[in-house]
């Protein structure tokens, strides 16, 4: 189960982290804003250069295949954007998972809730010009990147379909309000992972950016590994990269 901290435990880390041995540790990395600039989601398509695709390549095979990406999007997104590349992907939160490149795409169970909030949701982006809904397989998404002012609305419609029952819970990130399963969390991601080899035994390192990313350092603090965030905020990670340039060239030091 993942460890949650009480409040007093949230950080504001300031120092980065040491470089480390790739082959004792597995790497879990956030995409969005991780590995990739942060730059107009909602309107941009992220792009994948051969020198990150070369960066995990070096990085899967130092580790003996230890290295999954743990996204809030979608497997079959994480697959399009990177092809021909196949990497271990927990995607929609944790939601959905394949512990190794050709494994078996695994996946929780739908709750009930999510075509209960549908409805709601899309309303709301009717009523609200330049705003935009996406439903996912698991998932469910309110994104108001252009207007910032409607993230108190957005989270209101989001909260009020997330009632007791359901299975479904509202979560905050940058420009947007997602509605997901209960039961998923990139926390519970990693722990699956680190369950299975060839994760099992080694260092967890969990890198990323958002509030959506806390799950996943609460489990690599309590697992004994190593939590980073990229970025400004406060945090419960215990080390801070600046932005994905530095995420790259850290990880790149690992390999040496």
């Amino acid at each position: 189960m993942v460890h949650k901290p009480n409040s007093k435990e949230v950080l504001v880390p300031t120092q980065a982290p040491r470089k480390l041995d790739a082959r004792r540790a597995a790497f879990f990395l956030d995409f969005d804003g991780t590995l990739v600039p942060f730059d107009a989601p909602d309107v941009k398509k992220p792009r994948v250069d051969d020198g990150l695709r070369s960066l995990l390549a070096e990085l899967h095979e130092c580790t003996g295949g230890a290295l999954a990406l743990i996204s809030g999007r979608t497997i079959e997104t994480i697959d399009d954007l990177f092809e021909p590349m196949r990497l271990a992907v927990a995607g929609e939160h944790g939601a959905e998972w394949r512990l190794t490149p050709d494994g078996e795409h695994s996946h929780i169970e739908m709750p009930s809730g999510l075509n209960a909030a549908l409805a709601a949701c899309e309303a709301w982006v009717k009523q609200n010009p330049g705003t935009r809904f996406e439903r996912k397989k698991l998932s469910m998404v309110l994104h108001f990147h252009r207007h910032p002012e409607l993230r108190d609305s957005a989270a209101a419609v989001a909260q009020a379909v997330c009632l007791p029952g359901r299975g479904i819970k509202m979560l905050h990130a940058r420009g947007m309000v997602e509605i997901k399963p209960s039961a998923a969390s990139k926390g519970h991601a990693v722990e699956r992972f680190m369950r299975n080899s060839p994760y099992a035994g080694r260092k967890p390192v969990f890198l990323g950016d958002d509030v959506t990313d806390e799950d996943g350092f609460f489990a690599a603090n309590a697992l004994g590994g190593i939590s980073v965030k990229i970025g400004p905020g406060t945090s419960h990670a215990h080390y801070r990269l600046p932005d994905h340039d530095a995420v790259r060239e850290w990880l790149e030091s690992c390999l040496d």
